[in-house]
């Protein structure tokens, strides 16, 4: 018994499915969807299935309207004023139809995605910093001169240095071989 003065009847009868209704159900589906597969063969066959079609008033019937559209159309089919007017209702969810994987057409490479302005700049801006750093690998930039050019500025005076330090010790050698 629920507690204070109000009752709450949200969620008081729920009823959840089993996984074995689920199992029945989905193998209930594939046999269904299988049968009809094998009615419209024979259809197209020329056989008859001993189905009846219905067939909206105007119109003549055709071999290759199936089951499902004279479904539909009694389901389209409203009352009154209810045909003129297009009522798109979200709540009602149309079946889509769904093809097997030995159906579809493997041969046809799927589209490319396209791409957005930002993301295709994005790339862009990749591809342009790697060759620049090729480049620069190479020094073939601006600034790869610079700073080779700054290098070799460098060695040299380190080289400059090398020798001045070997010239200062030669000549504290000799002074102190002279002493001596």
């Amino acid at each position: 018994m629920p507690r204070g003065k109000y009752v709450n009847h949200k969620g008081r009868s729920r009823h959840f499915t089993s996984p074995e209704e689920m199992q029945q159900q989905e193998s209930e589906e594939e046999s269904s969807s299988s049968g009809e597969d094998e009615e419209e063969d024979q259809d197209q066959a020329g056989g008859s299935s001993g189905r009846v079609k219905k067939v909206a008033p105007g119109t003549m019937p055709s071999s290759s309207e199936s089951e499902e559209d004279s479904e539909e159309e009694d389901r389209d089919a409203k009352k009154g004023v209810a045909s003129l007017i297009e009522i798109e209702n979200p709540n009602r969810a149309v079946k889509k139809a769904t093809q097997k994987v030995a159906k579809l057409n493997v041969s046809d490479p799927p589209p490319k995605p396209e791409l957005s302005r930002r993301e295709r700049e994005q790339i862009e801006k990749q591809k342009a910093r790697l060759r620049y750093e090729k480049l620069h690998a190479e020094g073939k930039t601006a600034q790869a001169k610079a700073d080779l050019a700054r290098l070799a500025l460098i060695r040299q005076q380190r080289a400059d240095a090398a020798a001045k330090r070997e010239a200062e010790k030669k000549l504290a050698e000799e002074k102190k071989n002279t002493k001596a």
